[in-house]
């Protein structure tokens, strides 16, 4: 509730006013006439009920004024109205589809894991524009930013091991390749991810950390994720279609390692987050983190919307004249 005019208020202090003078000037002025010593007289001098109540019309026309002046004041009633609009981020999945994502450590295992929780990641996500780079000796775009998360799902299940002609680890081509499928130059201001996930140290492209420093330089944060238990696990291959594991000259299961610290020192430097994946179940729980940090922008629009309300006095105002010119000329009728 809020009043549009209200300086009309000041007409209020003519209220007292006007009652004074009714009651105290105009009615002493009245005063006057002739006694009655009679006793007989004297009893019909008695007030009456009506007599006692023939200040009620008086009474009423005040309230007609106040009311009208509260009605000049003109009242005005509203509602607020609220509007919402969320703003997604940029997300650009990087995943390593180099041969040692096939060792089983994972169920059943690394790339089948990760393309399986990661569908699963995208599934729940809304509002945000998702694209996909996989790499191994080098990079490439497997699906740019959309919103279409059903063409995106089956590029990801159509992702496998050995798609790349060149094998090997080349995480700061998959960086760089990230980085500029974003529309940096667009007005649109939208946070902007790089989800990283790889098994192995790099050994091709570029240097890592100058990717890394390229991404921050534009404020993209990247989270990366290192995916492989803590005692590693070798990597099959196949023979005359028969399933055997690579080992080194010396007959032992080879198990690459990952270079936590690169991964640490690409987050540190995008003022993202590292996260190491275990297992299926450490990989989801992963992904769950990720959502929780970005969750886009909320913006929120709230106005107000008035209407005049001068009717909510203005009616009671005039139902009382009604009244009171009612009462004035038919119950309180003087007779001169």
């Amino acid at each position: 509730m809020k009043w549009n005019s209200p300086e009309f208020m000041l007409l209020l202090a003519l209220i007292p006013l006007i009652a004074f003078y009714k009651y105290f000037i105009s009615d002493l002025a009245k005063k006057g006439g002739i006694n009655y010593p009679l006793t007989g007289i004297a009893k019909l001098s008695k007030k009456s009920l009506r007599s006692r109540l023939r200040f009620i019309p008086d009474l009423l026309r005040l309230i007609v004024l106040v009311l009208i002046i509260f009605a000049l004041m003109q009242p005005q009633y509203g509602f607020e109205s609220e509007s919402v609009s969320r703003q997604g981020i940029d997300i650009m999945i990087a995943l390593d589809v180099s041969g040692t994502m096939a060792a089983e450590d994972f169920k059943p295992n690394r790339i089948k894991a990760a393309q399986k929780i990661t569908e699963d990641f995208i599934t729940r996500i809304t509002d945000h524009r998702i694209g996909l780079v996989v790499f191994a000796g080098v990079a490439l775009t497997q699906c740019p930013l959309t919103i279409d998360y059903g063409v995106l799902t089956e590029l990801l299940r159509h992702t496998s091991l050995g798609m790349m002609k060149q094998d090997g680890t080349a995480i700061g081509d998959a960086i760089i390749n990230a980085v500029y499928k974003f529309n940096t130059t667009s007005k649109e201001k939208r946070d902007k991810v790089i989800i990283l996930l790889s098994d192995g140290e790099n050994n091709a492209g570029i240097d890592p950390l100058t990717a890394a420093k390229i991404a921050a330089d534009k404020g993209i944060r990247v989270y990366t994720i290192g995916v492989g238990s803590l005692e590693g696990a070798p990597v099959p291959c196949y023979r005359n279609g028969r399933k055997s594991y690579y080992t080194d000259g010396y007959g032992n299961y080879q198990k690459p390692q990952l270079d936590e610290q690169l991964l640490k020192d690409i987050a540190y430097l995008t003022k993202g987050l590292y996260f190491r994946a275990t297992d299926n179940e450490a990989l989801k729980e992963i992904y769950k983190k990720i959502a929780t940090l970005e969750k886009g922008k909320i913006d929120i629009n709230r106005s107000m919307m008035y209407s005049e309300r001068f009717y909510w006095f203005l009616f009671p105002a005039f139902a009382l004249l009604i009244i009171e010119i009612y009462l004035r000329s038919r119950v309180f009728q003087r007779v001169f």
